[in-house]
């Protein structure tokens, strides 16, 4: 568990360097700012092959957590670690324990340097393993992080952000249930 925060709290420095000192996408993004003295102008996430997702923890065990993503017709199982299992249900719940979770650290990090977390994408699958990306923005910059969709999700819930999943994916490893 130590070698996992550790690793987030690194990741999270390097975002923060990243912010600071480099241009983001190869293509800017358009940003189409709506109020001049707008903190967070409004940006446009490209949305096109994918789907709103929502998500579930059905089963923590001692080790592991089966959670399920409803998305459209598409339900996904997928199993995680149980204390990322436990943290998304506590983002679910909207809950913070006596102490607080390194995703409940981070939110708040995140919410203190003026970042907010714009969706998380799920957008691949490799070797058996879900691919996705936390899109953040500080003011007019925006970044994409690869990072697993669990993790990603236990951040984004706190954060009251949505959850998308690429379509022709959700197509591939779901379960028809409409």
């Amino acid at each position: 568990m130590m070698k996992k925060v550790t690793v987030l709290i690194f990741l999270l420095a390097a975002a923060i360097f990243i912010f600071k000192n480099f241009s983001f996408f190869e293509e800017k993004p358009k940003i189409l700012i709506v109020n001049e003295s707008s903190e967070f102008p409004e940006v446009k996430i490209p949305l096109q092959g994918f789907i709103p997702a929502n998500i579930s923890v059905d089963l923590i065990l001692v080790d592991r957590a089966q959670v399920s993503l409803k998305a459209g017709c598409y339900l996904i199982e997928a199993t995680t670690d149980a204390c990322v299992a436990q943290a998304i249900q506590k983002g679910i719940e909207k809950k913070v324990d006596f102490r607080p979770t390194v995703y409940d650290v981070i939110f708040d990090i995140f919410k203190n340097l003026g970042i907010k977390v714009l969706a998380v994408k799920i957008v691949d699958m490799r070797e058996n393993t879900f691919i996705g990306q936390l899109i953040i923005q500080q003011k007019d910059k925006v970044l994409a992080l690869d990072i697993r969709p669990s993790d990603a999700t236990a951040i984004a819930l706190r954060a009251n952000a949505p959850i998308y999943i690429n379509e022709t994916l959700a197509k591939n490893v779901g379960k028809y249930i409409c």
